[in-house]
């Protein structure tokens, strides 16, 4: 096909010259019989090629056919009926795989013979057991799995049907990675999986928030970053009085500024506890549990700072106002940790969002793929998918590590937990978190080469449309993550 279209494409070149050749040679009559017989002859050399091809195309559909004559009736029937391409990859395997291919029902033989002829003649040699469990996949999947060694491709197909089937549902990076296990760690880890379908990210998150309370939740957060600004602002102007009436031995003025500087502190420090709860409870990524166990905690904080602030305002004395700026710091001390530790759980949601996106992206990208081929168009882009796949459970383990980080400090209890360890837990999840967004970064820039490709290959793929999908998820995952925030940066700012 490709070489007649060649001949069609020289000519239409040859006749577009035609004019130009006898364009000095005489008349009209002369260059019309020209560009005639210039014509017919092309005409005969594209019939004559045409005919060779088809010849010679069916040459190899009659050797192939002979190939498997050497199967029964009702075998052959079944294999006789593919199509040219496929009979031609089928039939050249060795007998013995071939006899297994050909007992196989018509839709898995087709199924095999849409793989390429290394992919079939490997999947052809495994055990009759394993080829029936294995071709029941569809071919997207069943070309997911063919890409695996002979060793785990057997150790995959050892595996019962429901368990073949949600491997074959897991992205590259996933398979390959459980691929390398035991058999017994192998099954564990997949009875922990669950397979479901979805059209786009949001459908993995772990809570359902409605939009009425979404949007609640984030006016609120708005109304309390203004309200924090406007308490930082304060905080300010109460120092500014405090150190004026400070310089001017100003005792009875000192008393009542350090009142206010302490009252500021502490309303600062509330209206920032406030903003990072509402955004734990916006979280869509933070389970109920969790987000109910963290809010708690921080109420419990806000409690006490509320107390201290009493405390201060009830003062009468510059002992008692010390003494309540002491019991201010020192909660400080111990919440700009603690304060941390909860924005970074807020910055691993957003990162669990973000690692969704790309686990659904991929599996998008295959149907793109399989509906291109089925158009007869393949894009090499198998190499480019199999690094964004494995950028993106890079990414995925980075958060899960420092999420299990934040939620061992926190399932301590903040009054429990030393200062050092939630320090600690802060700065390590930091780095993790860190670490994934930059291999989201990195997949992101394999994603535009990969897009770019299929483009370039089919003009009308339509890579972002949402279609359903198949993912595998952990049922016991908790996991949570989203946008980082300075405001623990604002805050200790302010009080020191």
């Amino acid at each position: 096909m490709k070489k007649t279209m060649s001949l069609a494409i020289i000519a239409i070149f040859i006749l577009s010259l035609v004019p130009f050749a006898f364009a000095e040679e005489g008349s009209d009559a002369t260059r019309i019989r020209a560009e005639t017989m210039v014509r017919e002859e092309v005409k005969d050399d594209v019939s004559k090629t045409r005919t060779e091809i088809r010849a010679k195309a069916e040459d190899r559909r009659k050797a192939n056919l002979e190939r498997v004559n050497v199967l029964r009736e009702e075998h052959r029937a079944k294999i006789e009926a593919l199509d040219s391409e496929r009979l031609d990859k089928v039939s050249n395997l060795s007998r013995d795989r071939l006899q297994k291919i050909a007992e196989l029902d018509k839709r898995q033989i087709e199924r095999l013979a849409a793989l390429d002829i290394k992919h079939l003649d490997k999947i052809a040699d495994l055990k009759k057991e394993r080829l029936e469990k294995i071709s029941k996949l569809s071919e997207e999947k069943l070309e997911r799995l063919a890409k695996l060694e002979k060793e785990k491709l057997e150790k995959i197909a050892d595996l019962s049907d429901a368990e073949v089937e949600k491997v074959a549902v897991l992205g590259r990076a996933r398979l390959k990675e459980l691929a390398e296990k035991d058999s017994a760690r192998l099954k564990a880890e997949l009875r922990a999986l669950k397979v479901v379908k979805v059209k786009n990210a949001e459908d993995l998150d772990r809570r359902d928030i409605p939009e009425a309370r979404l949007v609640q939740l984030r006016e609120r957060f708005e109304k309390e970053k203004e309200e924090f600004n406007e308490a930082r602002d304060e905080l300010k102007d109460a120092r500014d009085k405090l150190k004026e009436a400070r310089d001017k031995k100003d005792e009875k003025a000192t008393l009542e500024h350090a009142k206010d500087y302490v009252v500021h502190t502490a309303d600062a420090l509330i209206k920032h506890l406030e903003k990072i709860k509402s955004k734990i409870q916006e979280s869509e990524n933070i389970v109920a549990e969790t987000e109910a166990k963290i809010v708690a905690e921080i109420d419990a904080q806000i409690a006490e700072v509320n107390q201290i602030k009493t405390d201060v305002q009830a003062a009468t004395t510059k002992e008692q106002v010390k003494e309540a700026a002491k019991k201010l710091h020192e909660k400080w001390r111990r919440l700009k940790h603690l304060v941390r530790l909860y924005a970074e759980r807020v910055v691993s949601a957003r990162v669990e969002g973000l690692v969704n996106r790309g686990i659904v992206l991929e599996k998008r990208l295959d149907n793109v793929l399989a509906k291109a081929k089925e158009k007869g168009i393949e894009v090499d882009v198998s190499a480019e998918i199999s690094q964004f796949s494995e950028k993106i459970a890079g990414a995925k383990d980075k958060y899960q590590q420092a999420q299990a980080k934040l939620s061992a400090v926190l399932d301590l209890k903040a009054g429990n937990a030393t200062e050092e360890q939630i320090k600690a837990a802060a700065d390590e999840a930091k780095a993790l978190l860190k670490e994934a967004r930059d291999a989201i970064k990195e997949a992101h820039d394999i994603l535009k080469t990969i897009v770019k490709k299929i483009k370039e290959a089919d003009p009308k793929a339509e890579v972002s449309a949402e279609v359903e999908v198949e993912v595998a998820q952990e049922e016991s995952a908790t996991a949570a993550m989203a946008e980082t925030t300075q405001t623990t940066t604002e805050t200790s700012a302010a009080l020191t």
